[in-house]
């Protein structure tokens, strides 16, 4: 599932223009701890140094390593136990702690976290490993000066607070795919239950869904009743099916490059090649016409079981067509941080049964407002003169999309809404946060491809 939004401030309900929103309903990432390329344990990439800034990635950079690359099979908010090593810090102490400075270079505590989670047994070694140890301790340290610079009140849009986001959300990435099974080497799930990683998860969790949230008025949400909530899914809905053009749809549909129409294939293949994967998570259960509504969703999303019909096969042809590598997770650096951040939001809320209700209520939206973020990008393809293979995808999710939304709608969030009354308000809420999530997302595409598009229109001009 993925996002768009109202505007990020204290309301509930807005008129918001659309913009385009990052391509998800699953999600992935790389990297290495030595100056020499290695392969990441968990993301299974041969890669060098990890990138802690975006600055200096681009899609043509990662190209240029492909042939060469020898490419492997791709590799809460509550409180969870504490550690069984001292190792792990209470997070809240480092608050207290001098700035290890204002550069925006993670990179160091990148690869601590990288040789953690490559250990054989992570909780067992950080009793006795003085070297895991001193890792664990730079990275907890970084996590903490990430946290303040990011989520304080007086974090802006600047680079040091954007590189604090981008750190955080990537570490957060890194241990919620651990989740899927990636037909990798299985020796990189060994932490998959890590205390020690939970503890982390949770450090950053909590501060984060803390400022997300406050981004709303929750205690307006509560005070409706529950004929007015299924009154404003039902009206947001409507609107939100077909949407006045906003910046970013308008630049994709009209402006966009086939260059920046390559790195919007390559950012949204992080989630493109494992759609849906997450929203397998929330199909088990009690049976129950609700249950069922939602299965149908993903049952078409997977193609009915067959491999050439899956909706990620679709995305992989379109790829292809491109000279795009079709490798999960290989185009991780060029994610910003409100993509990844969206992507660990759902995450959180398909793996805690408490916020099935937030859950709905975003897939609700992102399966009604599919088809019009899907027109643009079609639009796009067209305009640049792609095939059909090219922009295949986006096509039949415009067609099964549209239906997709209505069923969200009435048989999910409008029963769901009246069976559970007084907390049937999370569902609105679920739905607002995943739209604000997206404009966000959205707004950092944008950006994105314009200088893609900038850069590859530069040369030309300078030569006329």
């Amino acid at each position: 599932m993925h996002s768009h939004a109202p505007r990020c401030g204290q309301h509930m309900m807005s008129s918001t223009p659309y913009s385009a929103r990052p391509l998800c309903k699953a999600r992935c990432r790389r990297m290495s701890h030595s100056n020499h390329v290695v392969r990441d344990p968990v993301l299974c990439h041969k890669r060098g140094q990890p990138k802690s800034s975006r600055s200096t990635v681009t899609l043509a950079s990662q190209n240029a390593n492909i042939n060469a690359a020898a490419v492997t099979a791709a590799p809460s908010t509550e409180l969870v136990p504490k550690p069984v090593t001292s190792v792990l810090h209470d997070f809240a102490r480092f608050q207290g702690l001098p700035s290890i400075g204002t550069s925006t270079d993670f990179s160091e505590a990148e690869r601590c976290f990288t040789r953690l989670l490559g250990a054989e047994d992570l909780d067992a070694q950080l009793r006795s490993d003085a070297d895991l140890q001193q890792a664990a301790h730079v990275l907890e340290e970084a996590v903490a000066v990430a946290t303040g610079r990011a989520f304080s009140n007086a974090a802006g849009g600047d680079a040091e607070a954007d590189a604090a986001h981008l750190f955080l959300q990537r570490t957060l990435y890194r241990i919620n795919r651990l989740v899927l099974f990636w037909y990798d080497d299985l020796r990189n799930y060994n932490n998959e239950r890590s205390i020690y990683l939970a503890q982390l998860r949770h450090s950053i969790e909590q501060p984060w869904q803390q400022w997300e949230t406050a981004h709303f008025d929750v205690d307006a949400y509560k005070s409706k009743s529950v004929e007015e909530l299924q009154d404003m899914v039902r009206q947001q809905a409507a609107h939100d099916v077909n949407p006045p053009l906003g910046q970013t749809a308008s630049y994709i549909k009209n402006e966009m490059t086939s260059e920046g129409y390559r790195h919007l294939l390559a950012v949204g293949s992080v989630d493109g090649l494992v759609e849906a994967s997450r929203q397998s998570r929330v199909c088990g259960g009690a049976a129950n016409e609700i249950m069922c509504a939602i299965f149908r969703v993903l049952m078409e999303e997977y193609g009915t079981g067959r491999f050439n019909k899956k909706h990620s096969t679709f995305f992989a042809t379109m790829m292809r067509e491109l000279d795009l590598n079709v490798e999960p997770e290989f185009y991780f650096d060029l994610v910003p941080w409100q993509s990844l951040a969206s992507m660990n939001h759902n995450f959180l809320l398909t793996e805690r049964r408490r916020h099935y209700l937030r859950y709905a209520g975003g897939l609700t939206f992102f399966e009604v407002n599919g088809p019009s973020v899907y027109r643009s990008y079609l639009a796009a393809a067209q305009r640049v003169g792609l095939s059909d293979s090219a922009s295949g995808y986006w096509e039949l999710h415009i067609k099964e999309d549209e239906r997709h939304g209505r069923q969200m709608v009435e048989d999910v969030a409008v029963p769901l809404i009246e069976q559970y009354g007084a907390d049937g308000w999370e569902v609105v809420f679920g739905y607002d946060q995943e739209k604000m999530m997206g404009d966000r997302a959205g707004a950092a595409l944008l950006k994105d491809l314009q200088d893609v598009d900038q850069k590859q229109c530069t040369p030309a001009m300078s030569m006329t």
